[in-house]
């Protein structure tokens, strides 16, 4: 994917390939694509198309950094909920249930990840399935069958407000709507940047095209000597990382 600050530049060196060839009164294409007048409305479109993906930026950033909160702690008081659970005289078998879903949570294994032979291929080792299940909703999941778990476990029953099985509840409930937030967010920052790459690099008439058609344009009108076409052709719109 363009990287924004990539995408701002390609519509900065627009503004100046524009400004140049706008500034030079021979300059008279018969493509209506580069016409001064259609250049200039197509800046405008594609500045506000590159506003529109900073503005569905900005929420979704705000929603990545809401569930963050609220997951980077959950690690840690699941282990003290697990830590009481025992404290409470939970069973041997209540326990083995609970701590299954303690290392999904946790990211930790039951026992050491298989090490890779040293004369097999390098990427043996890849082959493994992972025991760490630590996508944000594949966490949260495991948090609610621990808390399901642990509702099931009679002796529970701290003092701790935040180890209580309501405040554990009401946790992963947040920690859904945390990450539902995120999910919701990207739609519209997904939606502005595929309208964004595609009036910048993927349409026929985007700002790349357009700007190859105006460097052809001014080397066939004027020749590559002379002073406007020496102004523009080191103007780059190539795809960032491509």
């Amino acid at each position: 994917m363009p990287t924004e600050s990539g995408d701002r530049k390609v519509i900065d060196n627009y503004r100046q390939i524009i400004d140049h060839v706008t500034g030079d009164a021979n300059y008279n294409p018969a493509n209506p694509l580069i016409t001064r007048i259609a250049l200039a409305a197509h800046h405008t479109a594609a500045s506000a198309a590159d506003d529109a993906t900073d503005s569905a930026a900005a929420p979704y950033k705000m929603a990545v950094n809401a569930r963050q909160e609220v997951f980077d702690p959950l690690s840690s008081l699941i282990r003290r909920s697990f830590a009481m659970m025992k404290a409470s005289g939970a069973s041997q078998g209540e326990l083995d249930d609970a701590q299954t879903q303690v290392r999904k949570i946790t990211g930790t294994r039951k026992s050491p990840k298989k090490k890779a032979a040293p004369n097999t291929p390098a990427t043996e080792g890849d082959k493994q399935h992972s025991a760490s299940q630590m996508s944000f909703a594949n966490r949260r999941g495991s948090a609610g069958a621990y808390v399901a778990t642990l509702a099931n476990v009679p002796s529970y029953n701290p003092n701790e407000n935040e180890l209580k099985l309501a405040s554990l509840r009401t946790l992963v409930a947040d920690l859904e709507d945390k990450n539902n937030a995120v999910s919701s967010a990207f739609v519209p920052l997904s939606q502005a940047r595929g309208a964004r790459d595609r009036i910048l690099y993927l349409d026929e008439d985007s700002v790349v095209n357009r700007s190859a058609l105006i460097k052809a344009y001014v080397a066939a009108a004027f020749g590559r000597d002379s002073q406007l076409y020496k102004a523009i052709k080191g103007l780059d719109f190539r795809r960032p990382h491509q």
